[in-house]
């Protein structure tokens, strides 16, 4: 396996891991709401309680997702990652 399938194995990883992520994040929001709700009763902290958790959950993920993608993209030359046959980066809409 070359470093290139590699990195492409690791990349598809880490969106799986993100889509599992997201589901449980719907999960663990409306719980997290739930439970604010029940303790302080106030909407506006419900809210910002579900909204936290979500994002407490899912970002990491998020973020390991794009830094696979990025290392896979440079190492294939794909993407924003694109040369061109000078060397340099292509323009955005080439």
């Amino acid at each position: 396996m070359t470093r290139e399938d590699e990195l492409e194995r690791q990349s598809q990883l880490a969106d799986a891991r993100l889509g599992v992520a997201e589901r449980l994040g719907y999960s663990i929001a409306l719980l997290a709401m739930l439970t604010a709700h029940l303790a302080w009763g106030f909407w506006p902290v419900t809210i910002a309680v579900a909204v936290a958790a979500y994002f407490i959950g899912t970002v990491p993920y998020s973020r390991a997702a794009r830094r696979a993608e990025d290392d896979y993209f440079r190492s294939a030359g794909l993407g924003k990652f694109h040369t061109v046959a000078g060397g340099t980066h292509a323009k955005e809409g080439d």
